[in-house]
């Protein structure tokens, strides 16, 4: 029996830490592959340009539990050549924010925030320094190279629509030289 002790305590001693390893890998890749699952199966949209979001109906499935009285514009930034530029008119409740490859949400601007309208903000790489030339934007850090922004406008009552139609259809992203 007491030689069959060590060997027990070894055994488990080996499966904790590989249950431990298996764990980290487990989380650290998941969220990222669910966010590569998401970019280029599910959305497959191009690379820092806006898709303006219908209305909500009962069939809208591009927007995980989406709200019947929200419109959603959503862009797949790539900031890994050149910082993007996204400028968007705000509504009385709207809000923007940027989603890593990993699925943290670094990044949350509420119309109530906004301190221009326009909102101007400048996406960067962790790796570059930029500084807004016009003095007007919001330089953010992506916590990575690609992942999603998403704009926000609720939509108050259906006389609403047609206005809020417009101002997300004026929502710009463009890479900045």
């Amino acid at each position: 029996m007491k030689k069959l002790m060590p060997w027990i305590g070894w055994t488990l001693l080996a499966i904790i830490v590989v249950a431990a390893i298996v764990n980290l890998i487990v989380a650290v890749n998941i969220p990222t592959a669910i966010m590569e699952a998401t970019i280029n199966k599910k959305f497959n949209y191009p690379s820092n340009q806006w898709i303006f979001e219908a209305p909500v109906t009962d069939n809208s499935t591009d927007v995980v539990r989406p709200a019947p009285d929200d419109i959603y514009s959503i862009c797949v930034y790539d900031v890994s050549q050149h910082p993007l530029r996204v400028t968007s008119m705000t509504t009385e409740y709207w809000t923007i924010s940027a989603f890593a490859m990993n699925t943290d949400n670094f990044f949350n601007l509420t119309s109530s925030q906004a301190k221009t309208n326009p909102v101007e903000i400048i996406l960067v790489s962790r790796d570059m320094t930029y500084e807004d030339p016009t003095g007007r934007a919001q330089v953010v850090t992506a916590q990575s190279d690609k992942g999603i922004l998403m704009i926000t406008m609720v939509i108050p009552n259906q006389d609403a629509l047609p206005g809020i139609l417009k101002i997300q259809k004026q929502t710009t992203a463009e890479l900045v030289e």
